[in-house]
């Protein structure tokens, strides 16, 4: 699932395992302004979830918590 949040662009991800669990995961990318590089933050596996869609859910809802502490 990917969508923009303010000044980022959100891709969220739901990565299965063996034993069939699913771990919420997210990658935010910032584009570069004025003289500034472009910025990407990589969540890691967030938490683990027996649907994906709920991991899904919890990539959303952590990566938009990040961008509101993060942004200045």
């Amino acid at each position: 699932m990917q969508f923009d949040y303010k000044a980022f662009q959100i891709d969220c991800r739901a990565r299965r395992t063996e034993d069939g669990h699913y771990f919420a995961r997210a990658r935010i990318m910032r584009a570069p302004t004025g003289d500034e590089r472009s910025e990407t933050h990589d969540s890691g596996d967030i938490d683990s979830f027996v649907d994906e869609d709920d991991a899904i859910s919890c990539a959303k809802a952590w990566a938009i918590e990040w961008c509101d502490e993060n942004w200045d």
